[in-house]
């Protein structure tokens, strides 16, 4: 059940909400608003000993991957 991060049209109001259904409506819980929209967001990935924050990034160019670890570039090494 992911948690999503929306910012309310009427209100400019930036909020988390987390949706237990696909088809559940998130509403604004300043205004009460509907119109909202979807925002890119940081998420957690399981790692050893925890969890890790990590945003989403879009680059433009590509990096080698680095040696080792799961050979992904992902810089968990």
């Amino acid at each position: 059940m992911p948690i999503y991060e929306y910012r309310c049209h009427a209100c400019d109001k930036r909020f988390e909400a987390f949706l237990t259904s696909s088809s559940e409506q998130a509403v604004c819980p300043q205004c009460h608003g509907t119109k909202l929209q979807k925002l890119m967001s940081t998420f957690a990935a399981s790692v050893a000993g925890g969890y890790k924050a990590t945003q989403a990034t879009v680059s433009s160019q590509s990096e080698p991957p680095k040696s080792g670890g799961c050979g992904g570039g992902c810089s968990c090494h």
